[in-house]
């Protein structure tokens, strides 16, 4: 595949502006640097089972269900997945992610909310099934796309659990999209591979809104994207869902480092850059608990990408979407390291640093 048509896959998910570059740059064999910000493109019935799981030598209830199951499990990639990536230099990157086993903390039972809403287009149906959203504005909606006649994926990415799809091919979408009222929304689409085939995949959509603020004023729609005809009479089109109300969000909690603040969720992590500065970069995340163990959300030194994706908000907020719940009542704090740079005259002086929220 030409290294513009892997830029043009990868950017069809939405991700965060310059993932495509730093997929080509890790191909080169350059290591992956910070996200910049998001930019918009063109582009069931929950059965629960209470139980008891001990931890630290603490028990709590938990709840079982088919979208925690999908959602917030590991899609059929097992526990953990590890990739390297190297380019003519012969230097070679590795970078690991662990997921969740689908099991959420019994307080966010019936926080799910079913959308059962659907669209079709260009021979394809999507249906979307349920969502749970948080206060920052963040979370996962389960889906599934198909087609009799076979769902036109990349294959490399979903080996990795992406889905990214052909927008601009014959009888082909783009990657699904997601609105709160015109603004986009920034996503990241999986795919299921125990249950997915050739002609459906069944998959999460994780999205974070554009501006929360915003965004919770506005209904919610999922869109699908194609062209039609080629060249000069190439046509774009898109399909959308008929608008869903959200009814509930997860509370947040707010961790304070001074007066920088921190809000914290089981889908989200976020902070503000205003007391780093814009060109702040970060580059590791942990969250620490009350029984000493720690969740590595990010670690770029140590190729450590437990997360969906995270990106810069306009508003000065940066976002993280994990891989794993995070049990907001067990945490003491979270932990942000990474550079900023200080200007004294014409001198710029870059230096390490440490923020511990709590």
């Amino acid at each position: 595949m030409k290294s513009n048509q892997i830029k043009q896959a990868f950017e069809s998910i939405q991700a965060d502006s310059n993932l495509a570059d730093r997929v080509l740059n890790t191909a080169a064999g350059e290591p992956l640097h910070r996200k910049g910000h998001a930019k918009p493109l063109y582009v069931a019935v929950i059965g629960c089972l209470v139980g008891v799981l001990a931890t630290g030598g603490v028990a709590y209830a938990v709840i079982n269900s088919s979208y925690f199951a999908s959602a917030w499990g590991n899609h059929g990639n097992g526990d953990s997945i590890t990739w390297t990536n190297g380019g003519s230099s012969g230097t070679q990157y590795t970078y690991t992610r662990e997921f969740g086993d689908g099991i959420a903390p019994q307080s966010l039972e019936g926080t799910v909310q079913k959308v059962d809403l659907s669209v079709e287009g260009n021979g394809y149906t999507l249906d979307i099934h349920e969502m749970a959203i948080d206060q920052n504005g963040c979370g996962a909606v389960t889906f599934t796309l198909s087609n009799p006649n076979g769902v036109n994926y990349y294959k490399p990415a979903a080996e990795t659990g992406e889905l990214v799809l052909y927008g601009e091919e014959e009888q082909g979408i783009g990657t699904p999209s997601m609105n709160f009222g015109e603004e986009w929304a920034d996503t990241r689409c999986t795919i299921d591979k125990d249950t997915s085939s050739a002609t459906v995949i069944n998959g999460t959509m994780y999205f974070a809104s554009m501006d929360r603020e915003r965004g919770f004023q506005h209904a919610v729609t999922w869109n699908i994207s194609w062209t039609e005809g080629e060249g000069e009479d190439a046509k774009p089109f898109e399909a959308s869902t008929p608008e869903f109300s959200v009814g509930a969000y997860v509370d947040t909690k707010e961790l304070r480092s001074d007066d920088s603040p921190l809000e914290i969720s089981p889908f989200s992590i976020q902070t503000h850059i205003d007391d780093l500065g814009i060109d702040a970069v970060d580059n590791k995340l942990t969250v620490s608990y009350k029984d000493g163990s720690e969740q590595i959300i990010e670690d770029d030194d140590a190729g450590v990408f437990n997360l969906y994706f995270s990106y810069a908000r306009n508003s000065g907020e940066n976002i993280w979407l994990p891989t794993k719940l995070i049990d907001v009542d067990q945490v003491v704090s979270v932990t942000l390291e990474g550079t900023r740079y200080t200007s004294t005259g014409e001198t710029e002086t870059e230096e390490s640093f440490t923020i511990v929220y709590s």
